[in-house]
């Protein structure tokens, strides 16, 4: 791409939509990136694609002034934005009356979960006469799956390590009416394993961490600093720059509210999550008391302390609780058989 103007375009800023490079190719596409890119010009369009470019600082263009600049106005008019995508579906969505998608993908870091909550806010604010309450439950979702389905990753601070789809419905008038989430792929062995420098998921650290501004919390959960327990210590990692989980906490607590989930039902997921930290201190030893040439496991004394505190928490019986961490139950036919777990296994 020579320097010069392309349809009344400076082309040594990057042109805005790449299907007029006549030679495009990886590095002319790179190029114009590149060149948008140092002008905090992060989005620009591939005919009905847009790129984001994430440019990991905040910019000021995503408030209501920039969403009302956007509405109504057909798609190529303005400068790329993320907004003038969700107008466009809106718009077809109303003169078609027909479902509209929009796929957002990227590679770790990419911006994903970002572009997400933009479309979601162009969507409550542009729509007439939505009910607050209802906009404040859609995005407050975001809170609660942020908080359960993210973590920091070596390239991400707040990496989405699962997939979601979102349905937003709206009413006959095209009003919102509510919204629809379906979570999947949680990469589950990530609570029990981080890589260095990376951490579980974020609602790990914001209890714990309200549980140390909180003494009541901390009692009535049973939660201890994140350094105590296994399952948050292991990769060197508890803390974020610039980020306050407590805060987060609270902001949480908040979402729960917001969307309708009883104090009694957040009050058990509080309790289970402190229930996984403990399980995951469980150490064990080989059962050198009985008579047995199995490797069988059983607990140390340390093991027993943690086997009452999990017990407490789920409501459940002690003994119960230490033989589920001691045997594995096989079903065959109707037909339970218990085997004791080796200390390779446990």
């Amino acid at each position: 791409m020579k320097s010069g103007t392309m349809n009344g375009v400076d082309v040594d800023d990057g042109v805005p939509d790449m299907t007029v490079i006549s030679d495009i190719d990886e590095h002319g596409i790179n190029k114009n990136l590149q060149k948008r890119y140092k002008k905090n010009k992060i989005y620009t369009y591939t005919g009905p694609i847009l790129v984001a470019v994430n440019p990991y600082q905040e910019l000021p263009f995503y408030d209501h002034a920039t969403v009302f600049a956007y509405h109504g106005h057909k798609i190529g008019t303005k400068d790329p934005h993320v907004f003038a995508i969700a107008e466009a579906a809106y718009r077809s969505l109303q003169t078609e009356e027909m479902n509209q998608s929009l796929v957002i993908s990227g590679e770790s870091g990419a911006g994903k979960t970002e572009t997400t909550k933009f479309i979601l806010e162009y969507l409550c604010s542009v729509t007439a006469n939505i009910s607050t309450w209802v906009q404040q439950q859609i995005l407050e979702a975001n809170t609660i799956l942020e908080a359960f389905g993210n973590a920091k990753t070596i390239r991400n601070d707040n990496s989405s390590r699962f997939g979601r789809f979102m349905q937003v419905c709206f009413e006959p008038g095209f009003k919102i009416a509510g919204c629809v989430i379906q979570d999947y792929l949680l990469e589950q062995s990530r609570i029990t394993h981080q890589s260095s420098k990376e951490r579980n998921y974020h609602i790990f650290y914001q209890l714990t961490a309200a549980a140390q501004r909180d003494t009541s919390l901390a009692n009535q959960y049973q939660v201890h600093p994140p350094s105590t327990y296994h399952y948050l210590n292991q990769s060197g990692c508890t803390k974020l720059d610039g980020v306050d989980d407590a805060a987060k906490f609270d902001a949480l607590r908040l979402a729960f509210e917001v969307v309708q989930i009883p104090r009694e039902s957040s009050d058990t997921i509080f309790s289970v999550l402190s229930a996984i930290l403990w399980l995951g201190n469980l150490s064990y030893q080989q059962d050198t008391e009985s008579d047995n040439h199995n490797e069988n496991v059983t607990l140390t004394k340390e093991d027993q302390k943690i086997i009452q505190t999990v017990s407490q928490l789920l409501g459940i019986e002690a003994e119960k609780l230490k033989q589920v961490a001691l045997v594995r139950q096989i079903n065959i036919s109707g037909n339970v058989t218990e085997i004791p777990l080796k200390l390779r296994e446990a």
